[in-house]
């Protein structure tokens, strides 16, 4: 049996010029069958055409295909499916959106294009399928499985949590595409250390997937995985973990084993709590010893009632000191904060600007609030009367699929553009750490889009053009982080 696996070829293009990475978890399905069959994995976003890749490699006699969505690669992964199917393989479909929509997916026609969903971790239920097509054997006691039967599609029961112990390393081997993997020009892997989290983000997908908990892999095999990344040609390790703050001492034992492994030389990023983070500048001196360079800080809001709609506390008490912390170990932040809450209006968006510019953040990512598929912040804000859109291809965080109580939905997506177009100016480049850290990979941004920027400005000056022209260029392109000053 020939298996397939891909990932998504639909990425924001802004987030992939700072980092663009591998899946790993394909590469960790691959593990889990490779005893089993031959198996490849093909990260599609590293290819500049990749629907005619998947036609061509096709004839290469796949006999299952497998294919992973957020709700906004889902449709992407349908014409993929179309691919495969006229190719004669099989298709199962993962991941997020897969896993939490699997009732209405089996009621929809997309399910022509789909013989099996894989819901929720897919090592175990994979390998099961794999095992069940190779023997012939019925799909019925296979946990976690979808599959048609009859007229429609029967969903089993869903498979416990896996203990993550069991687990194998990922295999990087199968993958087919190696090349243009890289964060600020330095090759990049993932490696996780955990899965799950036990907060109650209202807008966040995990605890549908996972419930409220937080499994860790042992530090040995999280120090074995770095090594198997590095061997494979990783000078860079992101951390992709749910939350790899909520146990703030394991952290840290992991952090001293980096250093007793003499594996410092490699360059660490996660995403983090902003509360866990500060709640230790031991923590972070040791991360800074170990390596870490990059940090993710979920900020949300600076506003208190937001933060409270969000399920997030009392977080922005907290986001002031954790960039400091990092800072002070010269590791570049980025920080989430989330505009477009129900009661904001511009004044209100406007307060996540000031608070990034306050703490001097490198990399603020200005998402918009976004109801996905599932969530109690979707059922709350549909309630509400204020979602707009419900074309899963724009959940990504940064298009607006609702609007506030005080603004329509396009002003809240113009008032995130221009903050995007206004943070990264003179000040900002004269505090930002990337261009200490990365001076080669800097330079070049800024030769490449100073002439992209000095064109827009000549034709606002001369009245060839708007900002709202400019607004809408970047809207159709979907490259929403740019605008103009």
């Amino acid at each position: 049996m020939k298996v397939l696996l891909l990932a998504s070829p639909v990425v924001q293009p802004d987030f992939d010029r700072i980092a663009r990475i591998p899946s790993l978890g394909l590469a960790s399905i691959a593990g889990h069958i490779d005893d089993l069959c031959t198996v490849h994995v093909a990260d599609l976003h590293g290819l500049n055409k990749p629907r005619e890749y998947v036609r061509r490699i096709m004839k290469d006699g796949y006999d299952l295909v497998g294919l992973t969505a957020m709700s906004f690669q889902y449709q992407t992964a349908l014409e993929l499916a179309g691919i495969v199917k006229e190719a004669g393989a099989e298709t199962a479909f993962g991941g997020y959106h897969p896993t939490l929509y699997c009732q209405e997916i089996g009621r929809s026609p997309d399910a022509r294009l789909i013989d099996y969903i894989v819901r929720c971790e897919g090592e175990a239920t994979f390998r099961e399928l794999v095992m069940a097509r190779m023997e012939g054997r019925p799909l019925e006691g296979i946990l976690g499985l979808s599959y048609h039967q009859g007229k429609g599609m029967v969903h089993n029961p869903p498979r416990p949590l896996l203990d993550v112990s069991q687990i194998e390393l990922p295999n990087r081997d199968c993958r087919l595409i190696t090349r243009g993997f890289t964060s600020f020009d330095v090759p990049i892997d993932s490696v996780e250390t955990s899965r799950g989290c036990t907060q109650g983000c209202k807008f966040c997908s995990i605890n549908e997937m996972y419930g409220r908990t937080f499994r860790k892999f042992p530090i040995d095999r999280v120090i074995a995985d770095i090594k198997d990344a590095k061997a494979h040609g990783a000078g860079s390790i992101f951390f992709p973990d749910d939350n790899i703050t909520l146990d703030v001492k394991r952290l840290e034992k992991l952090c001293e084993a980096i250093i007793e492994e003499g594996l410092t030389h490699l360059r660490y990023k996660t995403q983090a709590s902003a509360s866990g983070i500060a709640s230790s500048k031991r923590l972070v001196d040791k991360m800074g010893q170990a390596g870490f360079d990059g940090v993710f800080l979920g900020v949300e809001s600076v506003n208190k009632r937001n933060l409270q709609f969000l399920g997030k506390g009392r977080m922005s008490d907290h986001a002031e000191k954790a960039v400091q912390y990092l800072h002070d170990n010269n590791i570049i932040v980025s920080t989430g904060l989330i505009g477009g809450n129900p009661e904001d209006d511009e004044e209100d968006m406007w307060e996540n600007f000031k608070l990034a510019r306050r703490m001097k953040v490198d990399f603020p990512i200005f998402y918009i609030n976004t109801p996905y598929p599932k969530t109690p912040m979707r059922e709350e804000l549909k309630e509400m009367g204020l979602v707009t859109n419900d074309d899963f291809r724009f959940y990504d965080g940064l298009h607006a699929n609702l609007r506030t109580k005080y603004l329509s939905a396009e002003e809240v997506q113009y008032i995130t553009w221009q903050m995007n177009a206004r943070y990264y100016d003179l000040e900002w480049f004269g505090y930002n750490k990337v261009k200490r850290l990365y001076p080669g990979w800097f330079a070049r941004e800024i030769l490449r889009l100073a002439p992209f920027y000095a064109r827009r400005k000549l034709a606002l000056a001369l009245h060839l053009r708007s900002r709202k022209d400019f607004f809408r260029e970047d809207l159709e392109k979907g490259e929403l982080c740019k605008g103009v000053t």
